[in-house]
């Protein structure tokens, strides 16, 4: 389910020591005679944090009540394209339940009304268990959902941040399930996931225990004590923009699901998954008896060591296969100017120089411990590129679009020393790719925010350069690149540079890289 939302900073593991007050509501919901009875915490857990929902207002130490439909966080629909607005007036807490209610009611330019609360900046964990006995609505088009989302997660949007889906319920066909899904991987549009369904009860038959135990290994999934789903950190992956070095790279082997996530819980109405609501499914109740949510105490830092002592861990459960990113690089400059490997082709590289006032050359000189670097120099404006020896022209693909504004995980990188006592510091250098003159785009670095005297791997984006066009009428073309790397000084400037690569990474076999033209004619 995508939910792309702002965190916030949060207290880990601690409830913040608040004065309660209304959340409110109007329903009025009776628990059924089958509502369970509290359980004792299961052996090698230590409960930290649970609401019973006993009173009669929503705890407003623990929860925060969501509302509108997505468009303030620039998500309308939830991302799903769902027909709901949340209200407060849609959460209660009434006979021993939370309950949040959808209705059938105009609001906000939306047609439904329903609620969601979540415990951002009031309560968040890392690793441990957590369950809620549950009573989803049976009607068709309503999503019920009790699930996790990182609070101030390093790895940035979603789903490279990852997403926990402890319970959701959005179909009952051909027979009622629930489900728990893991997403992580990449920023959307590049994201994955890892879902699984139950169909041994029917969530709206009764109350049911949705439970996760998560540790810095292990993901699994159970309903009333049965295990059903498994994701290792084997399976679960992170490919980040690492906003220190504007460069895509790994996260730690236990990532995104390392970081302190809170809770949520919500009924939406209709959406991508669910479908379009039938009248007779509204008004729905999300009746919830309790949330609770232990730590390990054999192990607090990493969660191991409880597995399997509240539920029995099923060995017949296999574990999602196991799944990475799928990355490309591709060496433009390493001791010299090419060939540029492609799959089925090795396409000759050279170095051209372009006289713009500055009177630039270069030559490749030998440099301990590098082998042999590119010796730049220019008195003014220049232009040093490096482009295919007979002018065929190149398609990047999976790397982005002028129709994309998401950054995608295509690169350039080069290694880069100026010489400071030669470079002129008010100057600038542009990074450039071309797809022909006036087409391209470029990133503006400024020459006194780069180091000197030293070697530092420069990374400029590739999405970053395209939405940069230097002509809005011939913006630049990835499927028809000629120019592969470009640097253009405004001023005098001493540089080396070396290692020169264009990488980019995808979720999908295949999913970015280089190659020929599509069709001959793309050369001219």
């Amino acid at each position: 389910m995508r939910r792309n939302l702002p965190y916030a900073p949060a207290i880990v593991l601690m409830v913040a020591l608040l004065a309660a007050c209304g959340g409110g509501g109007d329903s009025g919901a009776k628990p059924p005679p089958e509502q369970p009875q509290s359980a004792p915490a299961p052996a090698g857990w230590e409960l930290v944090w649970s609401d019973e929902f006993d009173g009669d207002t929503l705890d407003a130490a623990k929860w925060n009540i969501q509302t509108g439909d997505g468009t303030a966080e620039g998500i309308p629909g939830w991302g799903n394209n769902e027909l709901q607005t949340y209200r407060p007036g849609n959460v209660a807490v009434a006979g021993g339940n939370l309950v949040i209610t959808a209705r059938a009611e105009s609001a906000g330019g939306r047609n439904y009304t329903s609620g969601r609360i979540n415990t951002r900046g009031k309560f968040e964990l890392r690793y441990g268990r957590v369950e809620a006995s549950i009573r989803t609505p049976a009607g068709q088009g309503m999503w019920s959902a009790f699930w996790l989302l990182p609070t101030n997660s390093p790895y940035g949007g979603w789903s490279a941040s990852g997403e926990i889906d402890i319970m959701e319920v959005f179909s009952r066909q051909p027979a009622p399930f629930t489900q728990g899904a893991a997403h992580y991987g990449m920023i959307w549009p590049l994201n994955v996931y890892a879902t699984k369904h139950y169909a041994g009860v029917d969530p709206s038959d009764g109350y049911h225990v949705h439970a996760l135990e998560w540790d810095e290994q292990m993901l699994r999934w159970f309903v009333d004590g049965a295990h059903f789903h498994t994701v290792p950190n084997t399976t679960y992956w992170n490919y980040y923009k690492n906003p220190a070095t504007n460069a895509h790279e790994h996260g730690p082997e236990s990532a995104p699901f390392d970081q302190p996530f809170h809770l949520l819980l919500n009924l939406a109405v209709g959406g991508n998954l669910p479908g379009d609501p039938v009248p007779t499914a509204l008004p729905a109740e999300l009746l919830v008896d309790y949330v609770r949510v232990y730590r390990c105490s054999v192990d607090i830092e990493t969660g191991l060591g409880c597995a399997g002592s509240a539920d029995a861990v099923d060995p017949a459960v296999q574990p999602t296969a196991p799944d990475r990113v799928h990355q490309a690089t591709y060496d433009l400059y390493r001791d010299a100017a090419g060939p540029l490997e492609l799959s089925d082709v090795a396409v000759p590289l050279v170095i051209e120089i372009d006289d713009m006032g500055g009177a630039p050359a270069f030559q490749e000189v030998a440099e301990n411990g590098r082998g042999t670097v590119i010796d730049l120099a220019t008195s003014g404006p220049g232009r040093f590129s490096i482009r295919s020896a007979d002018g065929i022209r190149l398609r990047f693909f999976g790397m982005g679009s002028t129709e994309e504004p998401i950054v995608l995980a295509g690169e350039i990188q080069f290694d880069l020393a100026i010489v400071g006592a030669d470079t002129d510091a008010a100057g600038r250098l542009l990074v450039k790719l071309d797809s022909g003159p006036g087409a391209s785009g470029a990133v503006d670095l400024a020459v006194a925010s780069l180091p000197t005297d030293e070697w530092r791997t420069i990374t400029v984006q590739v999405s970053d350069i395209v939405h940069n066009a230097s002509d809005t009428e011939r913006p630049l073309d990835l499927a028809r690149v000629r120019s592969l790397f470009v640097l253009e000084p405004t001023a005098a400037i001493r540089a080396r540079i070396d290692n020169v690569r264009i990488r980019c990474a995808h979720s999908k076999p295949a999913g970015c890289g280089i190659a020929p033209p599509a069709e001959a004619g793309d050369n001219q």
